[in-house]
């Protein structure tokens, strides 16, 4: 790596010597030049272009425009030859001031010349180089076939004496006799008016010329020879630099309308420019970074793509104006390089407003993967999609492709495009109702559809949710915007409820004791005793180090709310236990931290209980006997009254007991069959008859008017 830093500063600090070096000898080339007397010449400063130079060629009939032509390209050849002589002679490896000036003048005449064709229908992109080979293959034609006298040509007197006394006059399109070569007035457009060589014309000069070039040129007449074969054998667009007088000569010897340098030329630069672009890519989108943020990935592609646009552009400037291709080869290097040129200058501006939406989403007020980014990334794409669109239709245009079939085509697949892309319209317009309404954000916890997970982005066509199992489902908005969505994300506790149920044989007192336990494990105690933390230390962290309660929050703090206080009540009865209801709301509503609280609280209630000797309760079923001695079937059984005895809901109780009673002897009462002991009768009180009688089926009188039928409550 350092070598090579080295050979290219070397060579650097060698090619900068030599451009001063050059530089000061043009300069003194240019001095001494300058010092010198221009020569006179008839096509010079002398010309009418000299005095007049916005003065526009006259076009105003056939006459005028041959003349027009014929005269302008001799002028340009007779001004460029001198400027040429006069280079070579000139020391130094850079072209004089006074030589540019006289090649600035013939290009200037060549351009007039240029005025008289008919180029409307020339790719914008192809312009100038059409021209020019079209003004030297029709002046070359011209030189070698046989013109009629000029006062036989149609004049502007002629023209306009037609215009006025005939309907249709016939000198609107002249011929040069013996040929299809035609100069026509156009009929519209900003040349309206002008009599031109036709666009027709213009297309068929290389086969015109492949017939004439044999011939020989015409005779005491001023011609231009060679004109267009000095134009395609040297490099530059009109002179040739000095440098190109090092050229050997065997190449300057013509392979398909190409030198042998330029086709070597061709060659060189086309391989130095790829490997200009693999460097480029290697060195801006190849980098070592691991990790590159979308901003940085999409204004690395905007510089790599105006990278390679700038080295296309100039890689077309010198085949174009120095290298000096010429007529096919020059075209397909043409269309094939600005092609390649808008493409990438497209790019560019497509990534350029990605990589702005990129630069903004990073900002930390957006969230990235949020409704909002996707709004912005769909924004900026769209300004860049268009933009980009817009230039490569104008590259097209310029190269020449008829728009009209490609904008009916757009507008035909459009209406396609538009049935097929209902669906999507609709999950766009249910993003934007998400993003409007808000019901959820990126991150948070939603359950919708069946779906429980926490919602990982938000797009234009769908919302992506990470279910708590682990895959990742897709639910398009268009649904999501429908559908009945739980926000548990944007919970502001965690509510819990617990049933501590207890044995059925707890004594009043412990029940009391339980739920003072309770009570003391979800309050903040003032001072905690280290008991009641004991193997929980990681949780109860203030107990045991002296200070500590004010660095160290009990986890306790995070349910005891002015708002929502715990709460412990003896709620009900159940079959088989006694239920304590336990609720507390856990801020805020971080999960793991509320499985650890309630972790926590667990252990404490365990501990607490086991050591008061207050029994858990778990299900259980009790079977008693018909004729166990230690506990008679009396359940469900109790006293009545004689009258009682004779509703016909006791008669049907009676029928159904009668096979208990020919098992059991004296009847005892439910309440006495529980008391530690019996007591004995007192005949003192009066005696009411009444009878055993098995207590009703029905459920309001099993459980009775003031049964507990109330439920958890929500709080």
């Amino acid at each position: 790596m350092k070598f090579s830093k080295l050979i290219i500063f070397i060579i650097s600090t060698l090619a900068s010597v030599a451009f001063i070096v050059l530089s000061a000898s043009a300069q003194e080339a240019s001095t001494a030049e300058s010092a010198s007397a221009p020569p006179k010449d008839d096509y010079s400063l002398e010309s009418v272009t000299a005095q007049h130079p916005l003065k526009p060629p006259n076009t105003s009939s056939p006459r005028a425009t041959l003349e027009s032509f014929i005269d302008y390209v001799n002028r340009s050849y007779s001004v460029l030859m001198a400027a040429h002589r006069k280079n070579l002679k000139t020391p130094g490896f850079f072209t004089s001031e006074a030589v540019q000036e006289m090649a600035g003048n013939a290009e200037g005449l060549f351009d007039r010349a240029i005025w008289c064709l008919n180029l409307s229908q020339v790719p914008v992109v192809r312009m100038k180089d059409v021209s020019y080979e079209a003004t030297l293959k029709l002046k070359e034609i011209l030189d070698r076939i046989e013109l009629p006298p000029f006062d036989q040509i149609p004049d502007a007197v002629a023209v306009a004496k037609e215009l006025e006394e005939k309907k249709y006059p016939r000198f609107m399109r002249w011929t040069v006799p013996n040929t299809n070569i035609e100069i026509a007035r156009v009929a519209d457009g900003p040349r309206k008016g002008e009599f031109l060589f036709t666009p027709q014309t213009i297309d068929r000069l290389d086969e015109y010329y492949g017939k004439v070039k044999d011939r020989p040129y015409k005779v005491n007449v001023f011609i231009t020879p060679e004109f267009l074969e000095f134009y395609e054998s040297t490099p530059g667009r009109l002179l040739p630099p000095k440098w190109s007088r090092l050229l050997p000569a065997w190449s300057n010897k013509l392979y398909h309308a190409q030198t042998i340098w330029q086709w070597f030329s061709l060659i060189v630069l086309s391989f130095l420019t790829l490997l200009f672009i693999w460097w480029a890519f290697y060195l801006v989108l190849r980098s070592r970074v691991a990790v590159v943020s979308p901003a940085k990935r999409d204004w690395r592609r905007v510089i790599f793509s105006l990278v390679v646009a700038c080295a296309i552009w100039i890689l077309s400037y010198v085949l174009d104006k120095q290298v000096n291709l010429t007529g096919t080869v020059l075209s397909v290097v043409r269309y094939s390089l600005t092609t390649i040129w808008y493409f990438l200058l497209a790019t560019a501006v497509f990534f350029a407003g990605v990589a702005v939406a990129e630069t903004i989403v990073s900002s930390p007020k957006i969230d990235p993967e949020g409704v909002q980014a996707s709004y912005l990334r769909a924004l900026f794409g769209l300004i860049g999609f268009l933009a980009a669109a817009a230039i490569f239709i104008t590259g097209l245009y310029r190269l020449g492709v008829t728009l009209v079939p490609l904008l009916t085509g757009l507008g035909v697949g459009g209406l396609a495009f538009a049935l097929a892309a209902k669906p999507t319209i609709g999950n766009i317009i249910g993003s934007f109702t998400i993003f409007v309404d808000k019901p959820f954000r990126v991150g948070q916890r939603v359950n919708v559809m069946g779906q429980d997970g926490s919602v990982e982005s938000i797009g234009l066509r769908s919302t992506k949710i990470r279910l708590l199992t682990g895959p990742l489902t897709s639910i398009p908005n268009d649904k999501m915007a429908n559908a009945e969505v739980v926000n548990v994300g944007r919970r502001p506790y965690i509510r819990r409820l617990i049933n501590v149920t207890i044995t059925y044989d707890t004594p009043p007192e412990k029940i009391n004791r339980a739920i003072e336990i309770l009570r003391e494990i979800l309050s903040v105690p003032e001072a905690p005793d280290p008991k009641t933390t004991e193997g929980t230390e990681e949780l109860a962290v203030s107990a045991g180090t002296e200070g500590a309660a004010e660095h160290e929050p009990h986890p306790n703090e995070a349910i005891n709310q002015e708002d929502f206080p715990p709460r412990v009540y003896f709620n009900d009865l159940n079959a088989d236990s006694l239920n304590i209801l336990v609720i507390y709301w856990y801020h805020p509503p971080e999960y793991w931290d509320y499985l650890e609280h309630a972790n926590w609280v667990n252990i404490q209630i365990l501990e607490r209980f086991n050591s008061e000797g207050i029994d858990f309760a778990f299900p259980t079923q009790t079977l008693h006997v018909a004729g166990d001695d230690k506990r008679s079937l009396t359940v469900g059984q109790r006293w009545v009254s004689e009258e009682e005895s004779f509703s016909p809901s006791a008669v049907l109780a009676q029928a159904a007991a009668l096979g208990a009673k020919a098992v059991q002897t004296t009847p005892t009462s439910a309440s006495d069959a529980v008391r530690p002991e019996s007591r004995e009768r007192d005949d003192s009180k009066p005696k009411i008859d009444v009878e055993l009688s098995d207590a009703p089926l029905e459920d309001d009188v099993i459980q009775g008017d003031d049964a507990d039928g109330d439920g958890d409550t929500q709080g």
